[in-house]
């Protein structure tokens, strides 16, 4: 698939000066109202990002792999707490630095600064599209859409379509788009019947991207921002 943008030289940085933390499947990195006195780049492994809705359903904000950064909504903000939780889908490693310490280094290096603000304009372009995606089109549109963004970062492009390389119960997606696991089977269910898609063993390859697209009135966004991440 195409690549897409990484911070490579921040990404360096925390390699060389972080402090490596290993999780286990299901086991929490940070919980909501914690201190934002971290930031974590991602090894190996797959982190769910986790807001609590109001209705106490889960959605899924963020689902991160390899050289993912993520903790670092507060920064130059002073004392803060997460708004969120983190949670290890699989067994990952991590590496964790303090964020007074990243902040100096944004501050220090010019290059460091462009990258960080690149960064940012993405992760700002990708959360208010996910934001519209979610209400704009209801749960199947939203259904579409993470199943479009999975495709761009897990995707594997094969004969027959593309393979969403990585693992997902229904109850995962059904997270990924804040509804329940019933409305997820239905729509699932609504796909393969339609030739959309098909399932074996928790993987999915999209059979024909086009017609999720036209589901979900895709306006065809740069790939940067297109991303489950």
């Amino acid at each position: 698939m195409v690549q897409v943008f990484q911070p490579n030289l921040i990404i360096q940085f925390i390699k060389e000066n972080g402090t490596n933390i290993k999780v286990k499947k299901d086991e929490y990195i940070y919980h909501t109202g914690d201190k934002t006195d971290c930031i974590y780049l991602l090894l190996s492994g797959e982190v769910f990002v986790c807001r609590m809705q109001p209705e106490g359903i889960e959605l899924v904000t963020h689902f991160l792999n390899e050289d993912s950064i993520f903790g670092a909504v507060t920064l130059f903000c002073g004392p803060k707490t997460f708004s969120t939780f983190s949670q290890a889908k699989v067994d990952s490693e991590l590496l964790r630095i303090e964020k007074h310490m990243f902040e100096e280094a944004i501050y220090a290096h010019p290059e460091f600064t462009k990258e960080w603000m690149k960064w940012v304009d993405i992760e700002r372009s990708r959360h208010s599209t996910k934001i519209r995606d979610l209400f704009m089109f209801g749960k199947y549109g939203a259904l579409a859409s993470v199943l479009i963004r999975l495709t761009n970062s897990f995707g594997v492009k094969k004969s027959n379509g593309v393979l969403i390389d990585t693992k997902l119960t229904n109850q995962e997606l059904a997270k990924l788009i804040g509804t329940s696991r019933e409305v997820v089977n239905r729509h699932l269910r609504e796909m393969r019947n339609d030739g959309i898609l098909t399932i074996d063993k928790k993987k999915i390859t999209v059979l024909d991207l086009e017609e999720l697209k036209r589901i979900n009135n895709c306006e065809n966004c740069d790939i940067n921002v297109c991303q489950i991440f």
